[in-house]
């Protein structure tokens, strides 16, 4: 049921937004275990899509769906709730601190999710069709909230870089999904003016980079993430004030 009743803007507090944390860091283990399962499942058969997803087009593809896709714009509420209070609640603990990690996180896990769901329908179907205008309208709803915490001047590193790797995960999964919402994050790529020399180079990487058929990039891309959230999961239970990008 909390999936369904993210807290409205008058209901955000403190107990709020640790909850919505918590939401969070549970769809994104969910979710890390749908697309392993399916890239696993993916390698063995030798049916490789993008996102290394399984995929027999015309058949039934062996994709595990735990969270329904109609979930999105729910998953977005939960997503915004932490963007909108992250300035006022992340120094109070640790928890609030890594919260940043678990939404940009749980971003990148849905993209690749609805791709993955959306690449088990022949491209051009009615369902590949309705999948990709789920996952445009979810960032539809984020990116505005990404481009407010850039526009504070004390957090507008840490979101770049959180952006980034973003950017980053969708271009080493193979993504055919970046170029097109490349135009939708304008606003936010053209708000990173003060990055750094390497950071730039990073960015323009990823605006350059050319869709191809993944194989194990998915695999592989997830074993690194699951390690970065094992860290956090792992720092935030004993409370140690530091967390990696």
């Amino acid at each position: 049921p909390w999936l369904n009743n993210a807290p409205s803007s008058l209901q955000q507090g403190p107990k709020e937004f640790t909850d919505c944390v918590g939401h969070m860091r549970l769809l994104a283990w969910l979710l890390m275990g749908s697309l392993t399962h399916t890239a696993l499942v993916g390698r063995r058969g030798g049916h490789i899509g993008q996102h290394g997803a399984a995929v027999h087009y015309h058949q039934h593809p062996s994709v595990s769906q735990p969270v329904p896709q109609e979930s999105s714009c729910h998953i977005a509420d939960h997503i915004q709730v932490i963007f909108a209070g992250f300035a006022e609640q992340s120094k109070t603990s640790v928890l609030h601190m890594s919260s940043l990690f678990h939404a940009f996180t749980l971003c990148q896990l849905w993209t690749v999710y609805l791709e993955q769901i959306a690449c088990s329908s022949t491209p051009s179907s009615e369902a590949y069709n309705i999948t990709m205008g789920i996952l445009f309208e979810f960032w539809s709803k984020v990116t505005p909230c990404i481009l407010q915490l850039v526009s504070h001047s004390k957090l507008s590193e840490s979101v770049n870089l959180h952006f980034l790797s973003l950017l980053e995960a969708l271009k080493e999964t193979r993504s055919t999904i970046l170029a097109k919402l490349l135009p939708l994050w304008t606003p936010v790529l053209s708000s990173n003016t003060q990055l750094s020399g390497t950071l730039h180079v990073r960015l323009q990487n990823c605006r350059d980079a050319v869709p191809s058929e993944a194989s194990e990039a998915l695999l592989k891309w997830l074993q690194h993430l699951q390690f970065k959230m094992g860290q956090i999961e792992l720092q935030s239970s004993t409370a140690t004030q530091f967390y990696s990008l």
